[in-house]
């Protein structure tokens, strides 16, 4: 039982003795009753235990509503639904909608190029008249979507439950057994072996699964094509974004001869490191240069590169930037290229202590290329503490980072005793 608003009229819905539901019967009434009437109405529909068939005059708030109730009595009586034809106005935008039968209408002939082998494979559409039109109106300022024709007469067999559940409208993988097969393909688990185990976690016996195992193949086929092409844009986002860093290293060295940058190209000859200073951190260094401090906390996600930066204290307890670093890894001739870039921007001036982290191939670079500054772990870097990083920002010379997380430093280097007062 089902009605609808039309202005001041409502249709009630009623099935005739003859077991036919093609009758109506009119009421009058405002537009009020006609709401409650509906409403009450549409309560009693959901609670019937029997999924009642879509009828003309069925109302729907939208489309998409309308697409789900279809799906679900199609999946019901042994078939499957897709959409087939919309229409557009520029008042309306779609007002009108088709859903057929998935074996509806026929496959276009395919020409073949001649020299080409094609499988010949038989099409299931076999011009099926089953069916459900939508209209959208308007009433009141409120769009509904109406049933303004339905078939459910076929001219094939339906299927029964364990049949229809493999049309390709049901073969579902929802988003806990995505991730599942995604973790079983990165450890090397064949495709087989992936559904094998799919299987035993959920207790059910071989061939029972929503999905068959070729869905299972394309997934994980299509997800690999996906991150293949969103690794070619990264990478390519990479190389052009470095450019912009490196143009901007140029136009601020052309504003201000103090500026010092240096860069490596791998044997592709492409940016690798980056490094730079301004005049006013050189100066500082050659005041309170004794002691550095090497952050190395932070890591880009996006482009995959290693962050670092020098820090010391003046002689009023405050932090000062010396300079920072972009590095594509965190290898010992990475970290040796850094420190041998800082000394040479310093004019040759090595720091009497330099404090970093717990990095082994850190520790071996500082020993390497210092081999006269005393190396200490800051406190900070041996208690447990926050991973942090950065991601989605792009570095530029003039970036102020004296203001990223520092206040911190001047405590610890009063702590351990080694500040430069």
């Amino acid at each position: 039982m089902a009605s609808v608003a039309s202005k001041n009229m409502w249709l009630r819905r009623q099935q005739c003795p003859c077991g036919d539901w093609k009758c109506y019967v009119t009421y009058e009434g405002d537009a009020e009753e006609t709401y409650i009437v509906s409403q009450i109405v549409k309560t009693e529909s959901l609670q019937s235990q029997d999924m009642v068939a879509p009828y003309v005059g069925m109302v729907f708030k939208t489309d998409d509503d309308a697409f789900e109730y279809y799906g679900n009595f199609a999946r019901k009586n042994g078939f499957s639904i897709r959409k087939e034809r919309s229409r557009l106005s520029p008042q309306l935008g779609i007002y009108k909608r088709d859903f057929v039968c998935y074996r509806s209408g026929f496959a276009p002939a395919r020409k073949k190029l001649s020299g080409e082998h094609h499988r010949d494979r038989k099409s299931v559409r076999c011009g099926c008249d089953a069916k459900m039109y939508l209209s959208k109106e308007v009433i009141d300022g409120v769009s509904q979507w109406f049933v303004v024709q339905f078939s459910n007469v076929h001219n094939h067999e339906l299927l029964e439950d364990d049949q229809v559940r493999l049309l390709p409208a049901y073969r579902k993988i929802n988003e806990a057994d995505q991730e599942r097969i995604l973790l079983l393909s990165k450890a090397g688990f064949p495709i087989h072996r992936i559904v094998k185990v799919l299987e035993l976690e959920k207790g059910i016996q071989g061939g029972q699964l929503p999905f068959l195992e070729r869905d299972v193949r394309n997934f994980v086929q299509n997800r690999k094509k996906v991150v293949q092409e969103n690794d070619a844009l990264l990478n390519e986002k990479r190389e052009n974004d470095t450019m912009e860093l490196l143009e901007a290293c140029k136009a601020t060295k052309e504003a201000d001869q103090d500026f010092v940058y240096d860069f490596t190209v791998d044997q592709n000859d492409k940016v690798e490191n980056i490094a730079w200073s301004y005049g006013v951190a050189v100066n500082s260094y050659a005041l309170f240069g004794d002691v550095v401090y090497f952050d190395t906390t932070y890591r880009s996600i996006t482009y995959d590169m290693l962050f670092g930066a020098w820090f010391g204290i003046d002689n009023n307890g405050q932090p000062i930037f010396f300079g920072c670093v972009l590095l594509q890894d965190e290898s010992l001739r990475s970290f040796a290229w850094a420190i041998q870039t800082l000394i040479r921007f310093m004019k040759g001036r090595c720091p009497q202590t330099i404090l970093s982290d717990l990095d082994p191939r850190l520790r071996d670079a500082i020993t390497s290329e210092l081999p006269s500054t005393k190396h200490v772990t800051s406190i900070w870097n041996i208690l447990p503490k926050r991973i942090l990083s950065y991601d989605g920002i792009k570095w530029f010379p003039y970036l102020d980072l004296a203001q990223i997380n520092i206040s911190l430093y001047s405590t610890l280097f009063v702590h351990l005793g080694c500040c430069h007062m």
